[in-house]
């Protein structure tokens, strides 16, 4: 009886120490697994038409020269509203914002978005990843923060937004992607991705939409966050922008 108490014991203190000697291992493996919810919405685009002037030096195109006469630069400012849904910090490692005449989000097996560029689709659906598919595109802006950008950020609060704009100028030689922007419906895509403060996996949070721009003359405009006695006002940094009330 003695030596069967023994041997119990025994068992008991040698799963105790081997507990003990795997919960190093065990405990930053489970902190890889953690991740944050993202949320991101493309809140407001604009697209201006930049009118060459054969006075202004490097601006002018021959509009007889076949190459040059359907050549246009297009500028864009386009926000993002990025939000952090969970409870934790979140670092924003990298964010985009597209638009074309046809955008296909493909998730894996889910495909969304564009019914031409689905159907057209050689590839049968497969767990493949995230991927984006698209057609006449207009613009896309991608900017990766993960490491170091100049006078901005990276973090964002649990529970909270930041407006995030994306600005530049292209040049749209492609007919059809301008002609989509001119008269057409068009596709709106943002896309974020981060971490939690700390050790944790990236997770990554998409946005698309299929939107009718408001004519302003040549310009084109989406908004569905700002009103018409307020303004954007960007910080220095270049990427935040705030809603300020005009005066």
């Amino acid at each position: 009886m003695e030596l069967h108490f023994k041997v119990i014991l025994g068992s008991i203190i040698a799963l105790m120490l081997g507990i003990a000697a795997t919960s190093p291992i065990l405990v930053p493996n489970l902190a890889l697994t953690t991740k944050i919810q993202l949320d991101v919405d493309v809140v407001y685009a604009y697209f201006g038409v930049q009118e060459f002037n054969s006075q202004i030096t490097g601006l002018w195109r021959n509009s007889s020269n076949i190459y040059e006469y359907d050549l246009r630069f297009v500028s864009y400012f386009i926000v993002l509203n990025i939000t952090n849904l969970s409870d934790k910090l979140a670092i924003i490692e990298e964010f985009e914002a597209s638009a074309a005449q046809e955008i296909l989000i493909c998730n894996g097996t889910n495909r969304v978005g564009s019914e031409r560029l689905r159907e057209n689709m050689s590839v049968s659906p497969s767990n493949v990843g995230f991927n984006v598919e698209m057609e006449n595109r207009i613009v896309t802006d991608f900017r990766d923060v993960s490491r170091y950008y100049p006078g901005w950020s990276q973090y964002l609060s649990p529970k909270t937004s930041r407006l995030i704009a994306l600005t530049g100028i292209v040049e749209v030689s492609n007919t059809a992607a301008y002609d989509a922007l001119q008269s057409g419906t068009i596709y709106l895509f943002g896309r974020v991705k981060g971490r939690p403060l700390g050790e944790g996996t990236s997770s990554t949070a998409f946005c698309l939409k299929h939107v009718q721009p408001q004519g302003v003359g040549k310009d084109r405009l989406y908004n569905c966050v700002i009103s018409e006695n307020q303004m954007w006002r960007m910080d220095t940094n270049g990427l935040d922008v705030y809603i300020e009330t005009r005066r």
